[in-house]
């Protein structure tokens, strides 16, 4: 699976939002880091999205990408993403690692650096959220 979540502004209304994908790699699995390719040349098939500011020229001011075989547990997910955000806090932004077999990706810019642990709780929910179908 591939889950992402974006905090995005639309440059001529200011209107600002949370858009989230979640793509599914089917019986694809991994143990490690994900297959070459995953998931910036095959995102997997689209199967649900939450869209709040409608796509296309905004400003991506904040993402939080969570990628994982389709049948990881999401109790696994929310454990691993502990773990990573507790490892790469110390190091700046943008922070990219694998924790078990998730690999995660955050960015932040400047303005909302200040106040990461709020805005990745709130990407985090959005994620979890288009995974639910919601």
């Amino acid at each position: 699976m591939y889950l992402t979540a974006h905090r995005v502004e639309d440059p001529s209304t200011t209107r600002a939002g949370i858009n989230a994908f979640h793509f599914s790699h089917g019986a694809r699995s991994w143990d490690g880091p994900p297959p070459d390719g995953i998931p910036d040349d095959e995102p997997g098939t689209l199967v649900g999205e939450r869209i709040e500011v409608t796509p296309g020229g905004n400003r991506v001011r904040s993402y939080l990408d969570v990628i994982a075989p389709d049948d990881t547990p999401w109790p696994e997910v929310r454990s691993a993403l502990v773990a990573f955000v507790t490892h790469a806090a110390a190091s700046p932004l943008p922070w990219c690692g694998l924790a078990g077999r998730c690999l995660f990706r955050v960015g932040l810019d400047a303005a909302l650096a200040d106040e990461w642990q709020r805005e990745i709780a709130d990407l985090y929910r959005s994620v979890l959220a288009v995974r639910l179908g919601g």
